[in-house]
């Protein structure tokens, strides 16, 4: 049980939360008024993606998919994230056209992992998204600015604003932080452009969820899945089909937002859950959690180690020696609404978007 199932923490922090609540009300409410001006950055278009929930919609997966698809119709995109995690402060390029120029510590692992998966689209970490947004006019003239996890962040105007929402967690119990997981209001997703829906394969009251979100608005939704595709072999970086993990008995290593969610695609693949080493969100894994993770692999019948595409970037220097330790590669699949995508990217860029 978390903190967001213990409804005995839940009433002990109800203090906590009508403040913070209060405080994201009054802020809402200065941007919606005028009171905090709205900066707009001129000769590019902006498209944001984001939630009011902490962590685990698959918000990254989603910012690859879409820096993919318009860099792919001809749009210079740079992505622009916080990067949270990292150690370092400021404004980093942690790659340009070209190449690699941050390690995991200056970038973040999300961060990193884009600007890995996508090695011909530029992506910068700041956390001021303005003053990242101006850094990224100056050096690279975009087309798009692509602001990953930026729904919070009002101070920049966006063209496109889009909510992702985890269809297998959806609201929770529908409080705010720190009593629950929202970071603001259902109603926030008045602001949203487009609705984006996750993990649609993993609802079990999508419906209902549905039902919810039509109460405070109605625009055009997407409904998508994360879909696994391969398993990379960490040491050697060769790709294995996701057959290997039949009948096999696995020990996965997580340090996400949503564990559950891997390791119900694992399970879906055929593979046995022997153990689940799970760490927090963003987690940097030590010396420590390596021989952890090493003892709980020989101790038991465990045949294979996976983990996630993004904690293999915290852990590669760690466990890199290992042969049969592998991550999940995945990727975006959009199983309805494909044509809602299709009509606001090409609204926004006055371009006609391929059915790719």
């Amino acid at each position: 049980m978390n903190i967001f199932e213990n409804k005995i923490i839940q009433k002990l922090l109800l203090p906590l939360t009508i403040i913070y609540g209060g405080i994201i009300r009054i802020r809402n409410f200065c941007y919606d008024t005028g009171i905090f001006a709205v900066e707009k950055i001129s000769n590019c278009k902006v498209i944001s993606i984001g939630n009011i929930s902490v962590g685990g919609t698959g918000k990254t997966p989603i910012a690859k998919f879409l820096a993919d698809y318009l860099n792919k119709n001809g749009l210079k995109v740079v992505i622009l994230s916080r990067g949270y995690g990292r150690k370092s402060k400021g404004t980093v390029v942690v790659s340009n056209e070209n190449k690699i120029l941050a390690n995991i510590d200056d970038s973040g692992d999300e961060p990193l992992l884009l600007a890995k998966r996508l090695p011909h689209i530029p992506v910068v970490v700041e956390a001021d998204r303005y003053k990242g947004a101006t850094f990224i006019k100056k050096y690279f003239t975009p087309d798009i600015i692509l602001l990953d996890d930026a729904y919070q962040h009002r101070r920049i105007f966006r063209d496109l604003n889009i909510a992702i929402i985890d269809a297998s967690r959806g609201f929770g119990n529908g409080y705010l932080l720190p009593s629950g997981f929202l970071r603001e209001p259902i109603k926030s997703l008045k602001r949203a452009d487009l609705i984006w829906y996750s993990r649609i394969d993993q609802a079990k009251e999508f419906e209902q969820l549905q039902k919810i979100v039509h109460k405070f608005i109605s625009v055009p939704e997407i409904i998508s899945q994360h879909a696994p595709v391969k398993l990379i072999q960490m040491n050697t970086k060769k790709q294995f089909n996701l057959s290997l993990l039949e009948n096999k008995n696995v020990l996965l290593v997580s340090g996400i937002a949503h564990h559950s969610s891997f390791e119900h695609t694992i399970v879906k693949l055929g593979a046995r859950v022997i153990s689940h080493k799970k760490f927090s969100d963003h987690h940097q894994f030590s010396s420590s959690d390596t021989k952890d993770i090493i003892t709980e692999f020989q101790s038991k019948n465990i045949e294979i180690i996976v983990t996630t595409e993004k904690d293999y970037y915290r852990l590669a220097h760690l466990l890199s020696h290992l042969t049969n330790i592998y991550y999940l590669e995945i990727e975006i699949k959009i199983k309805s609404g494909y044509d809602n995508l299709l009509n606001k990217l090409s609204l926004l860029n006055n371009v006609n978007m391929s059915d790719q």
